[in-house]
């Protein structure tokens, strides 16, 4: 839902455009960020050395948004008061590029002297590409792996797989439906937790589906692979693999941390293993990790977030806002899990050593990370087609026939994409 109203946000204002006279100049630059709190401080500490470090050649400031970040982005933008430079999830990318709203990085990356695509996961690079091109450089990559209970699956001696094994979906379910017909700790448990988590992709590709072809036109919601992956999902609903949706009144990690689940499919920055260092002695557990599980296709996918640092399109001096970039993520990748380049997880080990354990199974998970190919009617899609028509009714009603449901939402979205491409 939040997607759709920032996009119709967005094209309201783009509609009714205001002309303002902008004084700064044109080394001067501002970056919108989320960030808040902690991450703030650390934020504009990275902004300072960037500042130190370019001796006066440019100034970056910031511009912290920590509510609305979307909304009140748009807004700015569309009063030409944006800010120069500023952070889009990988779901908006495609939308900001269509619109004209920021700068076309490629030719600049295959010039670059310190940044390649190659330099990149194939699969996190992608989340910027829209047209054939590259609109933006991810800082930060945050694949889904398994977490589990090692304790929990030792003490009722299920086999738990390895940190880079090829278990399949099949193998997850099966372990997911022994863990729910169990009890630990003298209380019920399930496999683990879905209630609108992990993302509907997850489990579509589970099947070796997806929703969109990387074309950007063919729908493949209806495919064979996309039903069976859905399928997964309906399983493991009414098997009682995870808690009811109704009976889910508090966060899904922290079923988790109280032990009342035995996997968790979570992103890579995850920090159970500091929650659980703080916990009494008789309340740890010993974490254990594994990739995603095998698709029908062969392949594990691992699902990423992805954000990246985007110029916009009414910068003046847009080869000095590159150079700013470019400084600011370098600065990036020492900052947050996980740097989105290769061969930087030892970096994240000597950084995190509470992450040591992990790091085999990061490192197969970055290799494995991709997002949904994303076209400017994401949101829309994302909203009423995949959220609205499927995954939820699925969570609020587990006998709901799903195969017809799933037909009737791809038959929706391809006349929904045909009409809007019609405009």
């Amino acid at each position: 839902m939040f997607l759709k109203k920032i996009l119709a946000a967005v094209l309201l204002f783009f509609s009714f455009l205001l002309v303002s006279c902008d004084t700064k100049p044109d080394n001067h630059f501002t970056i919108a960020t989320w960030a808040a709190g902690t991450e703030l401080i650390e934020f504009t500490d990275i902004i300072r050395e960037v500042n130190e470090e370019a001796d006066g050649k440019y100034v970056v400031k910031t511009l912290s948004i920590p509510s609305d970040y979307y909304l009140k982005l748009a807004t700015q933008i569309a009063s030409r008061k944006g800010p120069e430079l500023f952070w889009l999830t990988q779901e908006l990318v495609a939308k900001y590029a269509q619109m004209g709203t920021v700068v076309d990085l490629t030719d600049y990356l295959n010039a670059s002297e310190n940044l390649s695509v190659d330099d990149f996961y194939e699969g996190v690079i992608a989340s910027t590409e829209w047209d054939g091109r590259y609109w933006g450089i991810p800082w930060i990559a945050n694949p889904f792996m398994v977490y589990y209970n090692k304790t929990m699956f030792d003490a009722l001696d299920i086999t738990a797989p390895g940190p880079t094994s090829d278990w399949t979906w099949e193998e997850f379910i099966d372990i997911g439906e022994q863990l729910s017909a169990s009890e630990y700790r003298g209380k019920e448990i399930y496999g683990t937790i879905i209630e609108g988590h992990p993302n509907i992709e997850t489990f579509i590709w589970s099947g070796g589906g997806d929703i969109i072809a990387n074309d950007g036109e063919t729908v493949l919601l209806d495919s064979e692979g996309s039903i069976r992956g859905i399928g997964n999902l309906a399983k493991m609903l009414r098997n009682g693999v995870t808690p009811k949706f109704s009976k889910i009144s508090y966060s899904r990690n922290v079923w988790f941390e109280r032990q009342e689940v035995g996997m968790y499919i979570g992103g890579i920055q995850d920090d159970f293993e500091r929650k659980v260092q703080l916990m009494a002695e008789e309340d740890k557990f010993e974490i254990g990790y594994a990739p995603m599980p095998v698709a029908a296709d062969g392949n594990s996918y691992a699902f990423d977030w992805t954000a990246s640092t985007m110029i916009s399109s009414r910068v003046k001096n847009k080869d000095l806002a590159y150079e700013v970039l470019e400084a600011l993520t370098l600065k990036f990748f020492n900052w947050k899990i996980a740097p989105p380049v290769k061969g930087r997880v030892d970096d994240i080990v000597s950084i995190y050593p509470s992450k040591a354990l992990a790091a085999e199974t990061m490192q197969y998970v970055l290799n494995t990370a991709r997002s949904a190919n994303y076209v400017p009617e994401w949101g829309e899609i994302n909203d009423r087609f995949l959220w609205k028509g499927i995954y939820l009714p699925l969570l609020q009603n587990h006998n709901l026939d799903y195969e017809s449901v799933t037909k009737d939402m791809a038959a929706r979205m391809r006349q929904y994409l045909a009409k809007e491409r019609e405009k």
